[in-house]
């Protein structure tokens, strides 16, 4: 019942994309992204270099070796020729489209290299055949997220909340008992004891003045008592989590300041996930944050967007920010993630997933957002 399900799945995907490229004139199209091959046909080969390919009558997926039996094993959608090469993965395609007469090959530009992309071209021009970049096709698809998207979300979604809370039971002083790369690695060995396939990003733990940097790689300071960032994601069936939690693991003369900082984050987060919905402008949506940050005095200290879509990325669309022009929809899946950043000082940034609905929004990540940690956490 499952594989028949997810068959169906599949090639109600490939369908939904055949009809808008029809709709666009579009003869064929080469799709190079690792998460839009998965999201059309179930194989996903990381960093594969694997390539689709369809035309207005075939549907075909050019694999290295190295890939072709977990290829087989992954696709059950019919009418998919699965095609091994190699060595030259661009001449095998040239070979394959030898016969087709169509005169433009559409591909996917922003996810392939200058590299790759010179090298086809020139190939294709032996069969008088153009190259042209059609962006987000795929990805327009992505961003409403279907009930299994969603189910594999919310599981990615629990996993975090227990690693935070596997790291919140450590207690202040066991937090400190830790430098920050150890604790990074603390909190990948509880992703993989609680069934995620790993973590969906590189895990920031910024103590102290590092915490003023918003995407700050652990290093090997030990953390004392103060100010700790930690934003981590885990990955359940291919899909991501996202969550950021800022605590104080002890009290010193600078931790009112950080506190009045915190609260002012946390409010300005509470007052977007209200306002999050389906027909919300996702520009309006980041000035709700912003603007009370602003008007407490910090806006020049919070110099990124409210947030992002996640799904089988952990960045995808839609952007929620004050260049954006997305508008929310049902059953996307964002980040509400408003900072403040203090240089040689600190920074403050709170995180949840949220689901939106029609008439408001799910908060997906449940974690409490307890500033301080007690030497002493009680179970």
């Amino acid at each position: 019942m499952f594989l028949s399900k997810s068959v169906e799945l599949f090639t109600s995907r490939i369908g939904k994309l055949k009809k808008i490229l029809k709709s666009k004139g579009v003869q064929s199209f080469l799709i190079t992204g690792d998460e839009n091959v998965f999201y059309l046909t179930g194989f996903y080969g990381k960093d594969s270099g694997s390539l689709l390919l369809l035309t207005e009558d075939s549907l075909y997926l050019l694999v290295h070796f190295i890939y072709l039996e977990q290829a087989k094993k992954s696709i059950h959608i019919k009418n998919i020729n699965i095609v091994c090469y190699r060595k030259n993965k661009f001449g095998k395609l040239v070979e394959m489209i030898d016969g087709y007469n169509f005169k433009n090959l559409m591909f996917e530009g922003k996810n392939i290299s200058f590299g790759d992309f010179d090298r086809l071209r020139k190939l294709l021009s032996g069969q008088k055949k153009k190259l042209i970049s059609i962006e987000g096709m795929v990805e327009k698809l992505r961003v409403i997220k279907d009930g299994l998207e969603i189910s594999r979300i919310e599981k990615a979604c629990r996993t975090a909340d227990k690693v935070y809370k596997g790291i919140i039971s450590l207690s202040a002083s066991g937090i400190r008992s830790y430098k920050e790369i150890e604790l990074a690695y603390k909190m990948e060995e509880l992703m993989i004891k609680n069934n995620s396939s790993g973590k969906a990003f590189d895990i920031i733990v910024a103590y102290d003045k590092n915490s003023s940097l918003p995407h700050y790689n652990p290093g090997n300071k030990k953390i004392k008592k103060g100010l700790i960032l930690i934003d981590f994601g885990c990955r359940f069936e291919n899909y991501c989590s996202d969550i950021t939690r800022t605590i104080f693991t002890g009290s010193n003369k600078i931790c009112n300041e950080f506190k009045k900082i915190y609260d002012i984050v946390l409010e300005a987060q509470l007052m977007a996930i209200g306002e999050c919905r389906e027909g919300m402008d996702c520009r309006k949506l980041d000035e709700v944050a912003r603007n009370f940050i602003e008007s407490k005095g910090y806006g020049d200290n919070f110099g990124h967007g409210l947030g992002h879509g996640v799904g089988l990325e952990i960045h995808e669309d839609p952007v929620i920010s004050t260049e954006s022009k997305a508008v929310l929809k049902e059953n996307m899946v964002i980040t509400i993630e408003p900072g403040v950043y203090i240089e040689n000082f600190g920074g403050v940034r709170i995180e949840d997933m949220i689901l939106v609905k029609k008439n408001g929004c799910e908060v997906l990540t449940r974690s409490n957002k307890v500033f301080f940690i007690p030497d002493r956490v009680r179970s």
